[in-house]
C-alpha cells in the first residue's frame, strides 16, 4: 500500500510541478519545426518574457533564416529562433539559453545599431558607383561588422544570463550550448568572431560575479563539465597572477558600469523590449 501511495504522490508531483523543473530531452536529430516542438519553444520563451515583464503579445517561432529578427525592435508580435542553434539543446535550461541569447540581441537593439552603422559607412564615400569606392565601403563594413559582432555577442550573452536567472533557468546552460556548438561547427550561436574559450570565460565570469550561488551549485551536463576543464585551467593561470586577477575583477566592475549606462539609455528608448528590461534591472530583479 505504501508503495502504491508513493507512486501516486510522485505522479501528482510531476503533474503539478512547474514546467521548467521537469525538462524535456532533445538531441541533434530533433525536428524543431514539428508543431509540438515549436509550441514548446513558445512556452519556454513565454516563461522568460513573463518573468522579465517583457511584451506579452509576442509569439516565438522556429526559423532557418538567421535574419528574421532584423526589425523586431519595431514590433512585439514575433521572435524567431534559429533552428541551427537549437541543434545543441538537450533540455529546457538550454532551450531557454538559446532563446535568452536571441532576446539579448533584441533588448540591446543590436540589429538596429548595425543597420545605422552600415548606412553611415555607405554615405561616408559617395563614390560607391565606382569599383574602388564600392570595394572600400565593403571593406569598412566587414571590419566594423566584425568588431560590432564581438561586442554585440558579449552584450547578448550577459543580458541572457540576467534573463535566465530572473526566469529561474540555469544561466550556466548557455556555456553548455556554446561549448557544444563550437565542438560541432563554426556558426549558429557561435558565429560571433569570439573564440569559444573567450566567450565561455565571459559568461562564466559574469555569472560568477552576479550569481555566485548558481555557479557554485553547478550544472550537471557532460558539455558543461567539459567546459569547466577549460574554465578551471584559465582560472588557475589567472589566480596565480595578481595582475591578471585584478584585471578580471576590474573587467567585471567595468561591465557593471556599462550595464547601468545601457539601462539608463534603455529607459529612454522607444524599444518596448529595452524599456521592460531596464525597468526590471532598475528594480533589482
Amino acid at each position: 500500500m505504501k508503495k502504491i501511495l508513493g507512486l501516486l504522490l510522485f505522479g501528482a508531483m510531476i503533474a503539478f510541478a512547474p514546467a521548467n523543473v521537469y525538462a524535456a530531452s532533445y538531441n541533434t536529430s530533433t525536428n524543431w519545426f514539428d508543431t509540438k516542438n515549436v509550441s514548446h519553444v513558445n512556452t519556454i520563451g513565454q516563461n522568460i518574457v513573463k518573468a522579465n515583464k517583457m511584451p506579452s503579445t509576442v509569439t516565438f517561432k522556429v526559423t532557418d533564416n538567421e535574419n528574421m529578427n532584423t526589425d523586431i525592435a519595431a514590433t512585439t508580435q514575433f521572435v524567431y529562433i534559429n533552428a541551427q542553434d537549437l541543434k545543441f539543446v538537450e533540455n529546457d535550461n538550454e532551450l531557454a539559453a538559446v532563446i535568452a541569447h536571441e532576446l539579448g540581441h533584441i533588448v540591446n537593439g543590436h540589429n538596429a545599431k548595425s543597420s545605422v552603422l552600415n548606412t553611415a559607412i555607405s554615405t561616408f564615400n559617395p563614390n560607391t558607383t565606382t569599383q574602388a569606392g564600392a570595394t572600400t565601403v565593403d571593406l569598412l563594413k566587414t571590419i566594423s561588422s566584425n568588431k560590432v559582432s564581438k561586442d554585440n555577442n558579449k552584450e547578448a550573452d550577459i543580458t541572457a544570463v540576467d534573463l535566465l536567472a530572473t526566469a529561474k533557468y540555469n544561466p550556466l546552460a548557455l556555456i553548455s550550448v556554446v561549448y557544444k556548438s563550437d565542438v560541432a561547427i563554426a556558426g549558429g550561436l557561435m558565429d560571433s568572431n569570439l573564440s569559444c574559450e573567450e566567450r565561455i570565460m565571459n559568461i562564466y565570469d559574469y555569472a560568477n560575479y552576479n550569481y555566485p550561488a548558481t555557479v557554485k551549485a553547478n550544472y550537471k551536463t557532460n558539455s558543461y563539465q567539459s567546459a569547466l576543464n577549460l574554465i578551471y585551467a584559465n582560472l588557475k593561470i589567472r589566480n596565480a597572477d595578481k595582475k591578471k586577477l585584478a584585471k578580471a575583477k576590474k573587467e567585471q566592475e567595468k561591465l557593471q558600469k556599462a550595464k547601468l549606462k545601457r539601462i539608463r539609455n534603455m529607459a529612454k528608448s522607444t524599444n518596448p523590449w529595452s524599456s521592460a528590461y531596464s525597468l526590471m534591472q532598475t528594480a533589482g530583479n
